[in-house]
């Protein structure tokens, strides 16, 4: 073995290691702003409060596509509707199929 050099396996641990690492502060960064987004709207945050706005304009895009699916408009409790509650089973499903898979990957 050369010196300085790691070992193969090491070498695919610690980028295995990186990317999971990545990929959760990617969903932490998502799950956040779907939080803001359950609590603007179990407030009644309108869009017209700057902070409203910029959750709305961030999550819309998801929320409306699965608007399209039939019964996803109904309204669950106060102005929060089916889409939104989808949105947060998706937020709380994710770390669970992390998990899941463990830490060896797919088997």
């Amino acid at each position: 073995m050369v010196l300085g050099s790691r070992p193969v396996r090491q070498n695919q641990t610690l980028r295995s290691q990186v990317a999971m690492e990545l990929l959760l502060n990617g969903y932490a960064a998502v799950a956040t702003v779907v939080a803001l987004r359950l609590v603007l709207v179990v407030l009644g945050v309108s869009e017209r409060v700057w902070f409203g706005g910029f959750i709305y304009r961030l999550t819309d895009p998801v929320v409306n596509a699965m608007a399209v699916v039939p019964g996803a408009q109904h309204l669950v409790a106060g102005s929060m509707t089916m889409a939104d509650l989808t949105l947060v089973a998706l937020m709380i499903l994710f770390p669970l199929g992390l998990v899941a898979l463990g830490p060896s990957g797919r088997r």
